[in-house]
C-alpha cells in the first residue's frame, strides 16, 4: 500500500452506497474534509469530496467505470495541479492534465481551492487592460485585476468579445498570460478555438482549459478552479494574467445537476443555495496584488447566458452582484447589425475608468453624453418636419460616431489608433462623409496611419498628445482626403 495510506488518520475506509454518472455517496471516512482527494487501494486518485453530512460523504469520481465493490481511502490532501510556465501554449482538460498529446506538465503541486488574497495584500486597479474593441475601450474600459461580467442571450457574441480580448494581448506592451476556460460547451467550439488561436499565434501566451459538455461532472465542476489556479501562478510571480470563464451559467447547471443527484434541497430555480458562495469564492481570487506581494494581477471575464434577456434570474443576479461591472449584449442591437451588440446604457465598468489611458479618456470623455444627445435629436427630427442645419450636422456627426463604434470580430484596434479615429470624428474632420461609407474609409485611414505615420502612434502610446501631435493628425487627415476622398 502506498506511503500516503500508512498515516494513521488516512487508514479510514469508505464504501460506496450509491453511484450514478460519477456522483457517489460514501459511508465511512468520518474525518474527511472538503475537496479532499480519495484514493483506491493502490493509491491512485479516484474522486474529490464536494460535501458531507453526519451519515454520508458526497464525492465526484474522475472515472465513471470505478468498481463499486472496492473500498475507498483518504489521501489527506486537497485536489491539486502542477503549476509552472509550461502551461503556456497548452490545451489541458478540466483536471489540468494534457489534452494535446504534448506530454505531461511538470511543476509545483498547488491546491486549486485556495482563499482569495486578503484586502491588505491588494491595491487599487490602475493598469489598463486593452481589449482592442472600440466600444469597450472607450465606454467600458477594463483594468488589470478587474472582474467584468459579459452577459446576454445566446449567439450574440459574448465569447467573441472574450476571444478578441485574448487575441489583443498579443500587442500588449507588457505581457498578459491568458487562460481560456471552456465549460459545458460543445466539443466543436473547443476545436474552433484551438484552430483560431493557432492561426493568430495566441498560444505564445495562452492556455486553454477544456471541459466540454461530454466530460464528466467532476471535470466540468473543477475546470474553472483549475483555470483560476493557473492564472494565480502567474499573478503570484509578479506577472499579469487574464482568465475567461466560458461560461459560468453552464457550470451552475452542472452543479445543480450534481446537487439534485445528491438529493440536496433545491432553492430558487432549483439551484442549490451555495452556488453563490462557490462562484463568489472563484471570482474574488481576481486581484491586483500590492507591490510588497509582487504587484501581479489576475483579471476575470466570466460569461453568463441569459434567457430572453432576463437579467433578474438567479445566476445573472448573483454574478452581477459579485463582479465589478457588466458588458450587456442586446438582441435588438444585434438584429440591427450593430456589432458588437453592446448596450452602453445598461453596461458599466466600475473600476476600469481609473485605469483608462489618460489620452484616450481625454478624447472620448464626452462620448456618452454626445450619444445621448444624438438619440434625443433623432427623436426630434422624427417629430419635426423642419430641422435646423445645426441639428442636422449634430445628427450626422452622431451617426458617424455610432458607425465608428461598430467593429468586425477579430479586428483588434490598438488604443492609440482609437485615439486618432475618435479625435478626427469628434473634431468634425469627416462630417462630409456618407455614414454608409465610413467602415470602408476607416479601414483606409487605419492603413494610412499604420504605414506612413506610425511615429504618431508611438508618441500617443508614450503619453504625448500636445498641439504638435494634433497638428500632425490634421496633416494625416489632409493626406487621407487627398489620396482617397477626392478621387471618389
Amino acid at each position: 500500500m502506498p506511503q500516503i495510506l500508512k498515516n494513521k488518520k488516512n487508514k479510514e475506509i469508505g464504501h460506496i452506497v450509491s453511484f450514478f454518472s460519477g456522483v457517489a455517496r460514501i459511508q465511512g471516512l468520518p474525518h474527511i474534509f472538503l475537496h479532499e482527494v480519495l484514493l483506491d487501494e493502490t493509491g491512485v486518485p479516484m474522486a474529490i469530496v464536494i460535501g458531507f453530512d453526519e451519515n454520508f460523504v458526497e464525492a465526484l469520481f474522475f472515472d465513471e467505470k470505478f468498481n463499486l465493490e472496492k473500498p475507498i481511502f483518504r489521501s489527506g490532501q486537497s485536489f491539486s495541479i502542477q503549476t509552472s510556465d509550461s502551461y503556456i501554449g497548452r490545451v489541458v482538460d478540466g483536471f489540468g492534465k494534457s489534452r494535446d498529446e504534448l506530454g505531461s506538465i511538470q511543476g509545483r503541486a498547488t491546491s486549486v481551492f485556495r482563499q482569495a488574497p486578503p484586502i491588505i495584500d491588494r491595491q487599487p486597479v490602475t493598469t489598463p487592460l486593452s481589449t482592442g474593441i472600440k466600444i469597450i475601450d472607450t465606454n467600458l474600459p477594463l483594468g488589470r485585476g478587474q472582474r467584468e461580467l459579459i452577459i446576454g442571450d445566446r449567439k450574440l457574441g459574448k465569447s467573441t468579445i472574450a476571444i478578441d480580448t485574448v487575441l489583443n494581448q498579443k500587442n500588449a506592451t507588457s505581457p498578459v498570460y491568458c487562460i481560456y476556460v471552456i465549460c459545458g460547451q460543445k466539443e466543436q467550439k473547443v476545436s474552433e478555438l484551438i484552430s483560431l488561436f493557432e492561426k493568430q499565434n495566441a498560444f505564445l501566451y495562452t492556455t486553454i482549459v477544456a471541459a466540454p459538455a461530454g466530460a464528466s461532472f467532476a471535470e466540468q465542476y473543477l475546470a474553472p478552479f483549475v483555470g483560476c489556479t493557473i492564472g494565480e501562478y502567474f499573478r503570484d510571480n509578479g506577472k499579469d494574467a487574464l482568465v475567461v470563464y466560458d461560461d459560468l451559467s453552464k457550470h451552475a447547471k452542472v452543479y445543480r445537476d450534481i446537487s439534485l443527484l445528491f438529493e440536496r434541497a433545491p432553492g430558487r430555480e432549483a439551484y442549490p443555495g451555495d452556488i453563490f458562495s462557490l462562484h463568489a469564492g472563484l471570482l474574488e481570487r481576481a486581484a491586483q496584488l500590492s507591490a510588497e506581494k509582487g504587484g501581479g494581477t489576475l483579471t476575470s471575464l466570466p460569461i453568463i447566458e441569459t434567457q430572453e434577456s432576463d437579467i433578474t434570474s438567479f445566476i445573472p443576479t448573483n454574478l452581477i452582484s459579485i463582479t465589478d461591472g457588466q458588458i450587456y449584449l442586446e438582441r435588438g442591437l444585434f438584429q440591427k447589425r450593430f456589432l458588437p451588440a453592446v448596450n452602453v446604457g445598461l453596461s458599466v465598468s466600475r473600476v476600469g475608468s481609473q485605469a483608462q489611458p489618460n489620452i484616450l479618456k481625454q478624447v472620448v470623455g464626452g462620448i456618452r453624453l454626445a450619444l445621448a444627445q444624438h438619440k434625443e435629436l433623432q427623436k426630434l427630427s422624427q417629430l419635426e418636419t423642419v430641422v435646423s442645419m445645426e441639428a442636422q450636422k449634430k445628427i450626422h456627426q452622431g451617426d458617424l460616431m455610432l458607425e465608428l463604434l461598430k467593429q468586425e470580430k477579430h479586428t483588434n484596434i490598438a488604443w492609440p489608433e482609437q485615439v486618432v479615429l475618435f479625435y478626427t470624428v469628434e473634431q468634425g474632420f469627416f462630417n462630409d462623409i456618407d455614414k454608409k461609407k465610413w467602415s470602408y474609409f476607416e479601414i483606409l485611414l487605419l492603413e494610412l496611419v499604420r504605414n506612413r505615420y506610425s511615429e504618431i502612434l508611438r508618441k500617443i502610446e508614450s503619453g504625448v498628445f500636445d498641439e504638435k501631435v494634433k497638428t500632425k493628425i490634421q496633416a494625416i487627415v489632409k493626406d487621407f482626403r487627398k489620396e482617397f476622398l477626392l478621387t471618389e
